[in-house]
């Protein structure tokens, strides 16, 4: 690499020294090698007192260090770098094929560099990095085809993101503020003019339970045929699979309980109010607050009313008033939702049901496509 590209890191200007920050200059850090914007600006003075080095849209950007290490993008804007961040900027060769090849390595770098995922890359182990280069002729073939697919991707996410738009915009408008003087949402369908009424969550659901864990030490404890739902799982709507299971000796030996499929479970701490919809029956650590329902309509809109919560930040609100930043379950009964006409509620479920729906195709076309793109980068490039 260092035969066919120079190199070059930047710094960070002091951050007692505020005149340094706040300026028109982007400050590039190494997540955000892949966006458009940063959430930091330098200053010129920032800039000139200090190792902070400028860079231009189109320069190839490699992540040093951090949870992005060995991560390579093209900048898209003209901004400072910091340490965490080499600038390549190729001699002759195309940046954007010297990103891909980057790319196609990123493992076997870590891999060899950061062991147990230790440490920080260098420039000079950049710079020692091989490259087997296509010819002028092939290059010129692959870099349209993979911009294409980036391009491809780029629309994806956009689309993407406003799904997610819309879906946080019905939340804000399609469901009306708990401190309103009448419960009325700001949109509506037509046939549906009636009052929300105001209640506790516990009102709403079955029973709730919660769960325990079987001690790791006993090894009998674990691998059998009972799911076992961590905090880990809680990534998708429905739950179908968990990354651990119970025995019967060990469901026996605890605290955990088996919860019945269909239920809601949410989690009480670490990512406190993720929730998930318990695909078939379960067991669950103490971490989760697991409501059943008679009724999977109004389960349907309580996920909803729960998400909403969660987007909104009302649980870190409802801990950050106790010792510990946990929910338990007095609170969680306790929490107070508002509540439409049945005819209403399942609307509203169908309404959002969709959204999901096209939010979950986006999600798999992404994935699709990246997987596209990288068969081909495996195979493509020696």
């Amino acid at each position: 690499m260092g035969e066919i590209a120079t190199t070059y890191s930047g710094g960070t200007p002091k951050a007692r020294n505020k005149k340094y920050y706040n300026g028109l200059i982007p400050f590039i850090r190494s997540g955000e090698i892949h966006s458009n914007k940063t959430e930091l600006f330098i200053s010129e003075a920032g800039l000139k007192n200090s190792s902070a080095k400028m860079v231009t849209k189109g320069d190839l950007l490699y992540a040093l260090y951090g949870a992005t290490s060995g991560e390579v993008d093209i900048s898209k804007i003209n901004g400072a770098i910091n340490q965490a961040v080499l600038a390549i900027i190729p001699k002759q060769y195309n940046p954007y094929i010297i990103s891909l090849l980057l790319s196609k390595k990123k493992d076997a770098i870590l891999s060899k560099y950061l062991q147990g995922g230790q440490g920080n890359l260098s420039a000079e182990i950049v710079k020692s990095i091989k490259l087997i280069l296509p010819s002028k002729n092939e290059e010129s073939s692959l870099y349209p085809l993979f911009k294409v697919l980036d391009n491809l991707l780029s629309l994806q996410q956009r689309k993407l993101e406003l799904e997610k738009q819309l879906k946080f915009f019905l939340f804000q408008n399609a469901i009306p503020s708990k401190e309103a003087v009448i419960f009325k949402p700001k949109i509506r369908f037509r046939e549906f003019q009636d009052k929300w009424k105001y209640a506790k969550l516990s009102e709403i659901y079955n029973t709730d339970c919660s769960g325990g864990t079987p001690s790791v030490k006993n090894k009998t404890f674990y691998g059998g045929n009972i799911p076992f739902l961590t905090i880990s799982d809680l990534n998708n709507k429905k739950i179908y699979k968990t990354q651990k299971t119970l025995s019967k000796k060990g469901l026996e030996n605890s605290s955990a309980k088996l919860v019945p499929a269909g239920s809601i479970s949410l989690a009480m701490y670490a990512s406190v109010g993720k929730i998930g919809i318990l695909s078939k029956e379960m067991a669950t650590s103490q971490a989760f607050f697991n409501m059943t329902f008679d009724d999977d309509e109004k389960r349907d809109f309580i996920y909803i009313i729960l998400e909403k919560a969660n987007f909104d930040k009302e649980w870190i609100r409802l801990i950050s008033t106790g010792t510990q930043n946990n929910l338990n379950a007095k609170k969680i009964r306790n929490f107070h939702i508002v509540f439409p006409t049945y005819k209403a509620l399942k609307g509203l479920n169908k309404l959002f049901c969709n959204i999901d729906t096209d939010i979950d195709i986006q999600y798999k076309v992404i994935v699709t496509t990246n997987q596209l793109k990288q068969f081909l980068l495996q195979n493509l490039f020696i």
